[in-house]
């Protein structure tokens, strides 16, 4: 027996922040989603010449500041899948999540600094050099995820922590990035928006999984008792 105390108190609020954060995962990706086909339904209101399209200057800003707050709950799930123990045991697990964690992060500023460009042509330099610093975060959250989630797939470790697929999620988020989201942008507007959708799907999938692991089982299936905690 460990000397360490059961705080059922402790471990009640740990359980409630990581099932709000895998909640906010899974909300953030469901709302990335929507916001895609959004972006693809409505009608333009300026010229593919514009930066800004197919947004006035005005309803650029506000659409970049909506995918910047989206964006937060798709880095909460991540910093969640860090803290699990599945993540920890693996320790390239635990190098190409937190990979994935910090280009996400990045990848949310990102939506920030691409409102200076909201007046600009496409061909303009700053308008380059939005869509030249777009592609750091994204290879890294993409190169991240794609390396964790091969080693989450191929790591021993009984995932009880999440739900089983989550490994597979994951390694489908980093390839993803690659196969079609890198082509579908660079390609027609609409291809690039619907890509976009299907990347925050497998977002709201990650956070699916996090939020109903798979359930630890002791003995026959007994739940453990307080005491195993004492």
């Amino acid at each position: 027996m460990s000397n360490q105390p059961w705080t059922p108190a402790a471990t009640r609020e740990g359980s409630r922040r990581s099932h709000w954060a895998a909640t906010a995962c899974l909300w953030g990706g469901l709302v990335g989603f929507a916001q895609a086909i959004a972006v693809v339904a409505l009608p333009t209101s300026t010229s593919e010449e514009r930066y800004s399209f197919p947004f006035t200057e005005g309803g650029y800003v506000a659409a970049q500041l909506s995918f910047f707050l989206q964006h937060l709950p798709l880095i909460a799930g991540l910093a969640l899948l860090l803290s699990r123990p599945l993540v920890r045991s693996s320790r390239t697990g635990k190098v190409g999540v937190a990979a994935g964690f910090g280009g996400m992060v990045l990848l949310a500023l990102m939506e920030l600094v691409a409102i200076s460009a909201a007046a600009e042509a496409t061909d303009s330099s700053r308008a380059e050099l939005v869509n030249a610093l777009y592609g750091v975060p994204t290879m890294l959250t993409g190169v991240g995820l794609l390396i964790g989630g091969i080693a989450l797939l191929r790591s021993k470790e009984a995932s009880h922590d999440t739900a089983p697929w989550v490994p597979l999620v994951v390694t489908l988020l980093g390839a993803w990035v690659f196969v079609p989201l890198l082509p579908a942008i660079m390609g027609p507007h609409v291809l690039g928006r619907l890509a976009i959708g299907g990347w925050m799907l497998l977002f709201a999938a990650l956070g699916l999984g996090l939020a109903h692991p798979r359930t630890a089982r002791v003995g026959r299936g007994e739940a453990p008792s307080p005491m195993q905690h004492a």
